[in-house]
Protein backbone atom coordinates (compact mmCIF):
# COMPACT_ATOMS: atom_id res chain seq x y z
CA UNK A 1 0.00 0.00 0.00
CA UNK A 2 0.66 3.63 0.06
CA UNK A 3 2.25 5.38 2.59
CA UNK A 4 1.03 9.29 3.60
CA UNK A 5 4.03 11.29 2.77
CA UNK A 6 5.76 13.45 5.78
CA UNK A 7 5.59 17.01 4.14
CA UNK A 8 2.90 19.43 2.28
CA UNK A 9 5.32 18.96 -0.91
CA UNK A 10 5.38 15.61 -0.78
CA UNK A 11 1.55 15.45 -0.51
CA UNK A 12 1.18 17.48 -3.30
CA UNK A 13 3.56 15.60 -5.46
CA UNK A 14 2.10 12.41 -4.31
CA UNK A 15 -1.29 13.73 -4.90
CA UNK A 16 -0.70 14.41 -8.52
CA UNK A 17 1.00 11.32 -9.58
CA UNK A 18 -2.45 10.04 -8.12
CA UNK A 19 -4.35 12.46 -10.56
CA UNK A 20 -2.64 11.73 -13.72
CA UNK A 21 -2.61 7.86 -13.33
CA UNK A 22 -6.67 8.00 -12.58
CA UNK A 23 -6.87 10.02 -16.02
CA UNK A 24 -4.33 7.94 -17.62
CA UNK A 25 -6.52 4.74 -16.66
CA UNK A 26 -9.94 5.93 -18.26
CA UNK A 27 -10.71 5.38 -21.90
CA UNK A 28 -11.59 8.59 -24.33
CA UNK A 29 -15.10 7.04 -24.10
CA UNK A 30 -15.76 7.28 -20.33
CA UNK A 31 -14.21 10.85 -20.31
CA UNK A 32 -16.82 11.95 -23.18
CA UNK A 33 -19.53 10.33 -21.59
CA UNK A 34 -18.40 12.09 -18.10
CA UNK A 35 -17.92 15.18 -20.36
CA UNK A 36 -21.39 14.67 -21.46
CA UNK A 37 -23.48 14.30 -18.16
CA UNK A 38 -21.20 17.42 -16.79
CA UNK A 39 -22.87 19.47 -19.59
CA UNK A 40 -26.57 18.39 -19.10
CA UNK A 41 -26.29 18.37 -15.31
CA UNK A 42 -25.22 22.09 -15.47
CA UNK A 43 -28.37 22.80 -18.24
CA UNK A 44 -30.52 21.14 -15.87
CA UNK A 45 -29.79 23.75 -13.04
CA UNK A 46 -29.50 26.42 -15.09
CA UNK A 47 -32.35 29.20 -13.58
CA UNK A 48 -35.63 29.74 -15.91
CA UNK A 49 -36.24 32.74 -17.50
CA UNK A 50 -39.40 33.19 -15.42
CA UNK A 51 -37.02 32.27 -12.40
CA UNK A 52 -34.59 34.93 -12.69
CA UNK A 53 -37.05 37.88 -13.50
CA UNK A 54 -39.57 36.95 -10.50
CA UNK A 55 -37.40 38.84 -8.09
CA UNK A 56 -37.96 42.06 -10.26
CA UNK A 57 -41.92 40.89 -10.70
CA UNK A 58 -42.07 40.76 -6.69
CA UNK A 59 -40.35 43.94 -6.53
CA UNK A 60 -43.15 45.67 -8.95
CA UNK A 61 -45.79 44.19 -7.28
CA UNK A 62 -44.52 45.50 -4.03
CA UNK A 63 -44.18 48.55 -5.18
CA UNK A 64 -47.20 49.33 -6.63
CA UNK A 65 -49.08 48.31 -2.81
CA UNK A 66 -46.87 50.01 -1.35
CA UNK A 67 -47.26 54.06 -2.80
CA UNK A 68 -51.31 53.87 -2.84
CA UNK A 69 -50.18 53.10 1.54
CA UNK A 70 -47.62 55.49 1.95
CA UNK A 71 -49.83 58.40 -0.40
CA UNK A 72 -52.83 57.82 2.37
CA UNK A 73 -50.77 58.11 5.96
CA UNK A 74 -48.51 61.03 4.17
CA UNK A 75 -48.59 63.39 7.33
CA UNK A 76 -46.96 66.56 5.47
CA UNK A 77 -49.74 68.17 3.90
CA UNK A 78 -51.60 70.74 7.08
CA UNK A 79 -55.04 69.75 8.12
CA UNK A 80 -57.98 71.49 6.63
CA UNK A 81 -59.54 74.02 7.93
CA UNK A 82 -62.23 73.97 10.66
CA UNK A 83 -65.17 74.74 9.53
CA UNK A 84 -67.50 77.37 10.95
CA UNK A 85 -71.03 77.21 11.99
CA UNK A 86 -72.81 79.93 9.69
CA UNK A 87 -76.61 81.06 11.08
CA UNK A 88 -78.25 79.61 7.73
CA UNK A 89 -76.80 82.49 5.28
CA UNK A 90 -74.37 81.61 2.53
CA UNK A 91 -72.06 84.53 2.94
CA UNK A 92 -68.34 84.21 1.77
CA UNK A 93 -65.82 84.07 4.04
CA UNK A 94 -64.39 87.73 4.55
CA UNK A 95 -68.31 88.21 5.51
CA UNK A 96 -67.32 85.76 8.76
CA UNK A 97 -63.90 87.23 9.10
CA UNK A 98 -65.22 90.60 9.66
CA UNK A 99 -68.66 89.36 11.52
CA UNK A 100 -65.87 87.81 13.78
CA UNK A 101 -63.98 91.39 14.67
CA UNK A 102 -66.32 93.79 16.16
CA UNK A 103 -63.31 95.64 17.03
CA UNK A 104 -62.63 96.44 13.33
CA UNK A 105 -66.36 98.29 12.91
CA UNK A 106 -64.87 100.58 16.16
CA UNK A 107 -61.86 101.54 14.53
CA UNK A 108 -63.45 102.49 11.18
CA UNK A 109 -66.06 104.80 13.17
CA UNK A 110 -63.97 106.37 15.28
CA UNK A 111 -62.65 110.08 14.76
CA UNK A 112 -59.00 108.73 15.05
CA UNK A 113 -59.20 107.64 11.70
CA UNK A 114 -59.73 110.79 9.57
CA UNK A 115 -56.27 112.26 11.51
CA UNK A 116 -53.79 108.99 10.39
Amino acid sequence: MNRMPDSHQDFDRHARQLQQQADAALSAATLARLRQARQQASTANAPSTWRRHRWWLATACSLLLAVPVALQFNTSTPPAAPVLASNGSDAGDDTLLLDESPELYLWLGSDNLAME
